[in-house]
């Protein structure tokens, strides 16, 4: 079932059960209502009778002319019995032979009044006291018209209900299509996208419903696709290029070596060579393993104090040159304690110290921790060589390598596996560089 038929079933039935419940509601408070205008109306009748036929002697002319007048104004099929003290009745106001029970008149004179249905019929019973003694009145009658009315509510309530779910459908029906109109849009926009035209996008009308959240999302995911294929498109060509160049230096230094007989030194230079570009390779496939494996961060997660991790980084990564490490730490140690796997961030943060390292120029390098309520941050910084803006662009794509850096040894791949890593890690990696003036490789660490 589709979400339109879905949603106007929903809505639908949700209605039919409120206006249900209201209607009857409505229904049965009327007809209390009814119940009890009708048992006061007997009630009133019982008392009239009684004044009538056993309180004239004891009444003023005038007010007796009174009772007279109400008393034709009877109840259309009422049954009317008066009983004296010895459960005799002294008044029958019917053609019906009907009796009422010593029970029922012992229940009327202990308790002073008694109410009850008798199957469609109201029986209303009054204890009257008069000079002559004290009467047991009872009498009982159907609400023909009561009832009749309540049939002829229910018949219109009916065919209100009725109407009322139809016309819940019809209008239904058009508003579940004029809202789902956008959804219908959205998914003939999407059947056009391919991994060819990942470059569309769907149209955004700038509202802040959920639909407009959703089309935004979906942009967004097309923009990461559209960013991860290209990427993957120029990691291969980059890739067979680093790869095809130190294979193809190799092959050449044998080829040429087999050509003909050669000296002992033109066979050491040619297996230097060989070796060189045999270790250049290796470093190129470890590096692409590495990026290939920074992929899965959840397995393996431990929480990691910066401060000692930077410490490791520095034994492994800077035997050789003078790293300072600066701390400007809280003392609460939550604020640089950071739940990672361990290995990845070693990597990363170590494949930063090596390349300002390798960048210096022999200069020193700084590596700056700072931990408070506001921020948790890590500055490595050098003072060598620096980057321009150019290049500062495109130093996070694998196997660039900026202009000014090729007199250098590298294969291009430790910073976009660094910038990797620290996105999967939600850590914020900047760059701020100036040629000739060094460069501050940030990263601005979650806090919990």
């Amino acid at each position: 079932m589709k979400i339109k038929d879905r949603l106007l079933m929903q809505f639908t039935v949700l209605f039919a059960i409120l206006l249900l419940g209201v209607l009857t509601g409505i229904y049965f408070i009327t007809d209390s209502n009814r119940k009890s205008e009708f048992r006061n109306r007997l009630t009133e009748r019982a008392t009239v009778v009684a004044q009538l036929f056993l309180a004239e002697d004891n009444l003023p002319s005038d007010k007796f002319k009174d009772i007279i007048k109400k008393y034709p104004q009877s109840i259309p099929g009422e049954i009317v019995r008066i009983y004296d003290s010895s459960d005799q009745p002294v008044f029958l106001r019917d053609s019906i032979s009907h009796e009422w029970s010593r029970a029922i008149i012992h229940e009327v004179r202990s308790s002073g009044s008694i109410r009850y249905f008798d199957h469609n019929r109201q029986v209303v019973g009054i204890l009257y006291q008069d000079n002559s003694g004290d009467f047991c009145v009872l009498i009982s009658a159907v609400d023909q018209y009561g009832i009749k009315a309540m049939q002829q509510l229910f018949h219109v309530m009916l065919l209100f209900f009725l109407s009322s779910l139809l016309i819940t459908l019809i209008i239904g029906h058009f508003f579940s299509r004029v809202a789902l109109q956008p959804i219908k849009k959205m998914i003939r926009d999407i059947r056009i996208v391919r991994s060819t035209s990942l470059d569309q996008r769907l149209n955004e009308s700038g509202g802040k419903d959920e639909i407009s959240e959703l089309i935004r999302s979906f942009n967004d995911l097309l923009e990461h696709l559209e960013q991860s294929f290209e990427t993957q498109k120029q990691f291969v060509s980059n890739a067979s290029h680093e790869l095809r160049t130190p294979l193809t230096s190799i092959i050449g230094s044998l080829e040429v070596s087999l050509r003909a007989k050669r000296s002992e030194d033109d066979y050491r230079k040619t297996l230097e060579t060989v070796l060189n570009e045999t270790e250049h390779l290796n470093e190129l496939l470890n590096s692409l393993l590495e990026l290939a494996q920074a992929t899965i961060v959840d397995e393996d997660r431990q929480d990691v104090r910066l401060d000692e991790l930077m410490w490791q980084v520095k034994d492994e990564y800077a035997a050789h040159h003078e790293v300072e490490l600066i701390y400007h730490l809280s003392a609460d140690q939550h604020l640089y304690t950071f739940s990672c796997n361990r290995h990845l961030l070693f990597l990363a943060i170590g494949n930063i110290l090596k390349n300002a390292i390798k960048f210096s120029d022999g200069k020193r390098v700084d590596c700056v921790l700072t931990a408070n309520n506001h921020k948790t941050s890590l500055i490595i910084r050098d003072y060598g060589i620096g980057i321009n803006e150019e290049d500062r662009k495109n130093i996070f794509r694998p196997f660039f390598r900026a202009s000014n850096a090729k007199k250098y040894e590298g294969v291009g791949i430790g910073l976009s596996l660094s910038e990797k890593i620290f996105r999967l890690h939600n850590v914020l990696l900047t760059v701020r560089s100036q040629p000739g003036n060094g460069t501050d490789m940030i990263m601005e660490f979650p806090q919990h």
